[in-house]
């Protein structure tokens, strides 16, 4: 069997030359790092192609399409609506007077009226006045101008009524006393009518003793009705008090204090001012107020007052 030494053997024992070693050597290191660069040149290469496929696979293929334009119109702007032009009443011009034709002297007519130049490329001027029998048409209203608002009709102005005048012979709150009146007007030919209306007058209030309290003012009042003076309470700020009657004459209250003051009865006269319902006795209707005042002195003359009013 053959012996295997792993010792290094020295180029003497394993026979070979020196020379020859050194040099296989050196061609395999050559050899070696050309083949490395090679394959770094062939890698970059290959980076580079796959590079520019992919950037210029994106655009072709991967990129999505553009949408399609949509052409704009344009807008037309609608014209403006034109008011139409309001109608302007044609008037006919009056024909001018004729002037008096004048008969001319023989100096006149044995002259010949010398005709005026003509102007060479001069028109002829229009005259200012239009021909008789002609209608002269007005220049038509500008655009947009509003024609001015025809003039209301006048109405007819009315005549105002004529004042007319009465006679007022009383006023009477009670109806019976106007009765009685208008009979006594009538029985002396001087008919009247009697209005209701009503005045602001005064009235006047008698009362008994100072306001007190409720259950004298009752027993003061029980005293008064058996007397013959029949009352009732008139409340006055909180108290009371008997009242005997109102009166719208003054004269009719002074005769009422005076029967209290003969029973010893503190009587007490107010006036209060109220607005209450009268009975107007009217005689006749006149256009003028002398003509009422000449029928009032007759009226005076048969013992009877007046007033003149408007009816």
């Amino acid at each position: 069997m053959a012996r295997f030494s792993f010792r290094k053997g020295s180029v003497e024992e394993e026979g070979l030359p020196e020379e020859e070693g050194t040099e296989v050597s050196a061609r395999e290191e050559s050899g070696g790092e050309s083949g490395g660069v090679r394959r770094i040149l062939i890698i970059l290469g290959i980076g580079v192609i796959l590079v520019g496929g992919w950037y210029l696979a994106q655009p072709l293929f991967f990129a999505p399409p553009a949408p399609p334009q949509v052409p704009v119109r344009p807008v037309t702007p609608a014209p403006p609506a034109k008011a139409p032009a309001p109608a302007v009443p044609i008037k006919e011009a009056a024909p001018a007077p004729a002037a008096p034709a004048k008969s001319p002297t023989k100096e006149e007519a044995n002259q010949v009226p010398a005709a005026p130049p003509a102007k060479v490329g001069a028109p002829a001027a229009p005259s200012k006045e239009a021909a008789p029998g002609k209608a002269a048409v007005a220049p038509p209203a500008p655009a947009g101008k509003a024609a001015p608002p025809a003039k209301a009709e006048a109405k007819p102005v009315e005549k105002p009524t004529p004042t007319r005048y009465s006679l007022q012979i009383g006023a009477m709150v009670m109806e019976e006393n106007a009765t009685a009146l208008k009979r006594k007007l009538d029985a002396s030919g001087f008919p009247a009518v009697i209005r209701k209306g009503k005045a602001y007058v005064t009235k006047q209030i008698v009362t008994v003793g100072e306001p007190s309290g409720k259950r004298d003012a009752e027993d003061l009042s029980r005293r008064l009705n058996v007397d013959g003076f029949p009352s009732q309470l008139l409340a006055v700020g909180g108290k009371y008090t008997p009242q005997i009657g109102a009166f719208f004459n003054l004269d009719e209250a002074i005769d009422l204090a005076r029967e209290l003051q003969k029973k010893d009865y503190p009587p007490k006269i107010t006036s209060k001012p109220t607005t209450t319902v009268v009975y107007q006795v009217r005689c006749g209707k006149f256009d003028s107020r002398a003509a009422a005042v000449r029928r009032g002195e007759e009226l005076k003359g048969k013992g009877f007052s007046f007033l003149v009013v408007r009816e």
